[in-house]
Order: structure tokens, then sequence, then C-alpha cells
């Protein structure tokens, strides 16, 4: 392994100036307070020098030797703390490799192999070369050297996660482990993020970049400290090149974003974006300089459309007909139908009602929260399409106006416009003739509710046979008896994305590491408990991440927005625990299960053992972390939800929401286990290992998941059945061809004499 070497005599008369003794004391094994105070003295010295700019390091020691009577008065009675605190900073100076460091980093983004030369430097010699071999291990699993991955904690993070402990040649998930802390360690030597190196101080900038600094933070307002130390690292970065403000140009602005995008994450590129505006806000009003160029910005699926910028026309009608609709997964909401005359039968829900009111009942429609919010986004974004296509003419000013084909065509061509963008924002090949499933079903949203507000008959065939148009499982056309044309559709898959995440599961080391899950999670979140010491937030993550995967292995691999919900208190609890040992039942009713159908299954007495100690010792910070009160029923207490009126919970009794413990599981499972998994997949993966093991357990695969028909789980895990069929045709067609060639005899005949050989 080849870093980069130095010579002492070469770095002894290298020069260098105060931006850089800053970086060196950022590089230094300085305590946090004494490193604040130096700089801090440094600061002071330069400002009470008179000099404009950085100063020479050669310069600042001359000062500290010889000072003058005008330097010690300016600076006052301090000058015996500034001159101490200047002589420990030349100190460190004087350290070669620290400020071999420093120099080297100057305006330009560390490398591995910088992070690597760092590590032999300030480690011993057996931790820098365990260091040395994990960094190259890293950069070969990627493909690359030491030179071709910068040494940020940003760039560093998602290679840190991806990996497996084949990466590095161990064998245990402790192994990998700790060689992620032992990369992080020496990533953190030369990272400038983490360092503080980034930080700018106004008063050693040139006069000409000060003046600049001065009129934006004047602008800016108090809340935008990102955008103010954005612009001063953007002075600090064209000062070192000696650039004046008037002078900036798009090669530098363009360079100034790469190296602020390799120490942060794409999405940073929005405050970049804010920045600038304000530099160029300022410009129009006053500051001389050129308009700075805005970085790009991430390409989004469409343009953000509120609900309150639909016109009243469109948007009245449809919060009429939502208002009245129910929800059938909410019993609460049935109330507002029973009948009042009767205070008593009210309160028990008893509700003798005649004709007309069972009439009304029938109409009333049943809509979930989901399926109210999928008919608004349809409907705003047909009109926001509709709007910003000059073909569609005259513009939909009601809501019947949005059900034609001009419409709808801009309506698909704004998605199918966004995909393209994306696809070649991400160097992707945009195919015209591949039919998107976001488009349809904005398009079937759309049908939706033109059937539920009884658009004209006429209007609405246009839209559905476009919809069928644009369907994107039918595969073609066959022709029936009559002679007419039917559509073939493609049976129902998983999708792409969890289809590769179940792929990986055919790797027996993975599996095993799935089975492994819950004890190696349950292990880590205990730990402090063991050692008499309360448990933090991070430990309570973790218990809930291994209550979860227990459950799902041991219990019943229920939906993510089941295991959000679980309620251990109260009439209506879905987790009923025995007093001491033994065995327990889960109980998820019919109406929050999203086929309507109960779950009722045991729960063995290892998972109640660690349900009834997560009770214990993690629910109470649980509670307190959620700021939920102490007589919240849920498991794992969270957010709110929705309101009350929708079935939601008054504030202090609601549950984490499932995107939350799903972000939460994903990035456990990665951490510790070295496994690509998410809640929805943990689910699939119940399944295959049944069929792994039993082929012909489609039926019990059913009733695990809780499908409604055995069709769906049979298309669900087609693929896999028929990997498994081929699996057990080849075992067979072996086993055949084994007993076959045990009866046969083979006699090999000279051809020349025919003879038995």
């Amino acid at each position: 392994m080849k870093h980069e070497t130095f010579e002492r005599a070469d770095l002894a008369t290298e020069a260098g100036d105060t931006a850089d003794l800053r970086r060196c004391l950022w590089l230094t094994n300085m305590k946090g307070s004494t490193r604040r105070a130096t700089l801090g003295s440094l600061a002071t010295l330069c400002g009470a020098s008179g000099k404009n700019g950085e100063l020479p390091v050669e310069y600042l020691r001359q000062l500290v030797a010889v000072p003058g009577a005008e330097l010690k008065a300016t600076i006052g009675q301090r000058w015996m703390q500034v001159g101490s605190d200047m002589r420990r900073a030349l100190r460190c100076w004087d350290h070669v490799p620290t400020r071999w460091l420093a120099l080297r980093l100057r305006t330009r983004i560390p490398t591995l192999s910088d992070a690597a030369t760092a590590a032999s430097l300030r480690l011993g010699a057996d931790e820098a070369r365990r260091a040395g071999a994990a960094l190259e291990a890293l950069a070969a699993s990627e493909y690359g050297s030491l030179d071709d991955f910068p040494a940020t904690v940003t760039a560093i993070e998602p290679l840190l996660r991806a990996a497996i402990p084949e990466t590095f040649g161990v064998e245990s998930m402790k192994s990998l482990e700790n060689k992620r802390t032992l990369i992080r360690k020496v990533v953190r030597f030369v990272d400038p993020l983490t360092t503080g190196m980034r930080e700018t101080c106004s008063s050693t900038l040139p006069s000409q970049w000060q003046q600049a600094l001065a009129i934006l933070d004047h602008q800016l307002k108090d809340h935008e400290r990102s955008a103010a130390a954005i612009l001063r690292r953007l002075a600090r970065f064209c000062a070192g090149q000696e650039i004046t403000p008037v002078e900036i140009n798009k090669t530098l602005v363009e360079a100034f974003v790469a190296m602020e995008l390799a120490t942060h994450a794409p999405a940073y590129v929005e405050k970049l974006r804010a920045a600038f505006r304000r530099w160029n806000n300022a410009v129009e009003t006053g500051l001389d300089g050129p308009h700075l160029p805005l970085p790009g910005a991430p390409v989004h699926r469409q343009q953000n459309v509120t609900w309150k910028t639909v016109p009243t026309g469109i948007r009245a009608p449809l919060d009429a007909f939502l208002e009245t609709a129910i929800s059938a997964r909410n019993p609460g909401d049935w109330g507002a139908l029973v009948p009042d005359d009767d205070p008593e039968y009210a309160e028990l829900g008893i509700a003798f009602a005649d004709a007309s009111s069972d009439a009304e009942m029938g109409a009333t429609q049943v809509l979930e929260p989901g399926t109210r919010k999928n008919w608004r986004d349809a409907v705003k974004r047909a009109w926001h399409a509709a709007e910003k296509d000059p073909r569609v003419q005259p513009k939909p000013k009601n809501l019947d106006d949005l059900f034609c084909k001009p419409v709808v065509s801009a309506l698909v061509a704004a998605a199918r416009s966004a995909r393209r963008k994306r696809d070649e924002a991400q160097g992707l090949v945009y195919d015209p003739k591949v039919k998107g499933r976001y488009e349809h079903t904005l398009v079937e949203a759309l049908c939706a509710v033109g059937r539920a507000i009884s658009i004209a008959p006429d209007r609405l065939e246009a839209v559905e046979e476009m919809k069928r148009q644009l369907d994107p499982s039918v595969i073609g056309m066959k022709r029936v008896a009559d002679g007419s044309f039917k559509r073939v559709y493609a049976d129902r898959r998983i999708g792409t994305r969890h289809a590769t995440m179940l792929a990986k599961f055919a790797d027996t080391t993975r599996l095993k590491r799935w089975f492994e899950a819950p004890s190696t999670l349950w292990t880590l979140a205990c730990a402090p408990i063991r050692k008499g010491r309360k448990p933090q937030a991070s430990h309570v993550a973790l218990a809930r991440n291994a209550l979860i995967a227990r459950i799902g292995q041991y219990v019943a691999p229920v939906r993510r927005s089941n295991h959000s919900r679980y309620r251990h208190e109260g009439d209506d609890r879905h987790l009923i625990l025995p007093e001491g040992e033994g065995e327990g039942t889960l109980i998820i009713p019919a109406h929050e299960g999203k086929t309507l159908k109960e779950i009722h299954v045991r729960i063995d007495p290892e998972t109640v053992r660690m349900l009834q100690y997560y009770i214990k010792h993690f629910l109470p910070v649980a509670r307190k972390q959620a700021k939920a009160s102490a007589d919240n029923p849920h498991l794992f207490p969270g957010a709110d939800g929705r309101k009350v009126e929708d079935g939601g919970y008054v504030p202090g009794r609601g549950y984490i929401t499932k995107s939350k413990l799903n972000t939460s599981f994903k990035k456990h499972m990665k951490k510790h286990c070295g496994l690509d998994l998410c809640l929805h997949v943990m689910r699939h993966l119940a399944g295959k290992i049944i069929l792994d093991q039993d082929p012909a357990a489609m039926a019990l695969v059913k009733e695990i998941l809780g499908h409604m028909r055995l069709r769906t789980t049979q298309s669900y895990y087609a693929e896999v059945s028929k990997i498994i069929a081929q699996r057990r045709y080849i075992h067979l067609l072996e086993r055949q061809a084994r007993q076959v060639l045990a009866t046969v005899t083979f006699k090999f005949v000279d051809p020349q004499t025919g003879k038995e050989i």
C-alpha cells in the first residue's frame, strides 16, 4: 500500500498563512475548549495587526516574539492570554505531520488516500495498518482506488451502510462494525465538515470581501444562518485564489459548488440555491458583483400544486362529496348514521331506522383517507396540466370540464415529461413506449371521481377508454369466440425494487443473519440495562425493531401499518399478555386490516418475555421521547396521526408513523445485520421461506399473509414457485437418471476385432 510521503526539509521551508494555521489547529487532538480559545485569540491578533487579509505564519511568529507597544495597547489586558495562545498555535504548526496535512488539504477535497496517510501519521503502527487495509477493501468493493473516493462522512457513509462482512473479509457483524468504526475514525481526521476546518472568520478576509459580506449580512434574516455561512465560505474560497467579488465567474462558482456538495447530501443544493439567490438580490440592490448561476435543482416527479390553488368551481363539488363519505375501517365514523331520537339507544348504538334512512345509509360512499387524498391529487394534477398546456382550450373552470380527452392527454404528457427529465438527469435513456404506472393511476383516480359524482356517460367513457389504453398491466389482445378482441392482463407481481431485495435472500448467509437479527438487535438494546444504566432513544429504537423482527418471524408477518398501531392496554388491545410466563395472544380486528380479515394468533413464550421486558424498561423512555401521556395504550407511541374525527387519537395518545417505523427498521437491519430489508419485504420473505420448504404450501402462505384470494398469493409468488419447481424438477431428473444408470450394463467393443474390451 503506497501513500503520500514527505520530507522534513522540504516542509520546513514551505510557507503558510493564518488560514493554514487554523486548519492545522483543527487537525490536532487539542481539546475543544482550548481550540476555540486559541482560534479566538488568533482572530484578535489578526484584527489588531492592521493588516488586510490572511497573515503569513512567519510574520505572525515575529509579532508574537517581538510585539510592538501599539499592538499591546490595541489588544489591551488580554495580551498575555493572546500571546500564550499564539505560542500554543505555533507549536502545533511546528509539528511536521500536522502541518503537512494542513498544507495538503488547502482548497481541495480530501480523498481516502489522504485519510490513509493521516492514519499512518496519527495512529500506532498496527492500527494504521488495519485502517489502511480496511480503506483498500472498501475502495476495491466499489471497483476503484483510494484516490477515487472523497474522504468525507457524506460520501463514505452510504458505502459503509452497504458494506457486508464479505466486503472486508470478516465473518461476524461485530467485526464488520469494528471495520466501519475504524474507517469513520480516520475519515474524520481529514473531513473538513467534521473537523470544522471550513469555518471562516470575516475579519481575516480582504477589505473588498468584508464590505460585500457586510452588505449581505444586512439583508439576510436572522434565521438564514446557513446562507450566511455559505457566502462566507464562498468569500474564503475566492480570496484564497485572489479573486475579488467583481471577478467571480461561472467556472469558479461551479468549483465551489462541487466542493460544497462533496461534503453534504444531495439535498444541500437547495441551501446553495437559496444563498446564491440572496447574493443575486444584493447585486440588484447595489452590491458590486455579477449574478451567480444557480446550481441545478433535483428533478421532482411533477411541480408541487396545493389544493387551495385549484379553482372553486373544480374544488367545491369534490369537497362537498368527500365530506359525506365514511371509512369502513373506523367504526366511530358510523356513529353519525345512528339516529339519536332515543338518547339511551343512541348511546348504545342501537338504531331502528325507517326505509328512507336505510336508503341514505346505502347511498353513503365508503372511502378511506388514502383514497380521498388520491382523488384530490388526480383532480389538481389534471387541472394544473391543463392550465400549463397551451393545446387545452378553453381552460377548465368546472369539475365536469376535466373529463375530456385534451385534459387527460395533458395530464399524461406532464407526468411523462417529468419522468423524461428525471431519467436524463440520472443518465438513463427515456423510452416513450414504456407505459408508466403513475399516469395510469392518476387517470384511474380521475375516472373514480367521475363515477362517484355522476359525470355524463359519454364524457366519462372517453376517459375510461384512455385509462384502458394506458394500463401497463395489459400485455396484449386476444380474439374471443364472438370475433371481438379482449385485453389480456399480466398477473400481479412484487415490485422490482422489492423483488430485488427478496432475491438476495437466496444466499443462505443472508438468511442466517435474518434469523439472528432479533437476538442481535435485542442484545444491543439491552446493553446499558445490563450495566445498570438507563436506555437512551437509540436503544429504544433497537428494542422496537428487535420486537418487530421477532413478531414477524414467530408470530405473524403483518403489515407495517399494523405493527405501528400495536396496543397493549385497554379494552381493545391487540396484545394480550399473561401476568407471568406463558403464551400470549395477538388479535387484530378485521376493520384494522387491509383485507378486512381478523388476525387471531398466539404469541410464543420467548416473544412474550421480550414484550414484557420492553414494556417495563423501554416503554417509559419511548413515551418521554414522543411526549406521550402516561395512559397512551400503544406499544410504540409517537405522532398524533390523523384527526380524531378521521379515526385518529387525541394529542399524547398517538402511535409512531409507519414510514418512520419502516425507516428505522431498514437502518438497523443494514447497520447491525448487513441486510437490505424493509417491513414490506419482511412479509414476502416469510412466504418465500415457507415455499422453499414446501412448494405446495401456497394456501398456508395465503393464511399467514392475510390475503383474501389464493390467486393473489399465487401471482405474487409466481416467480418463486417457478424457481422452486425448476429446482424440484432437476432433483427428480437426477434421481431418475441415477436409478436408470444403476441398472444399465455398459460394454465396450473393439470395432476391428468385435471382441469386448
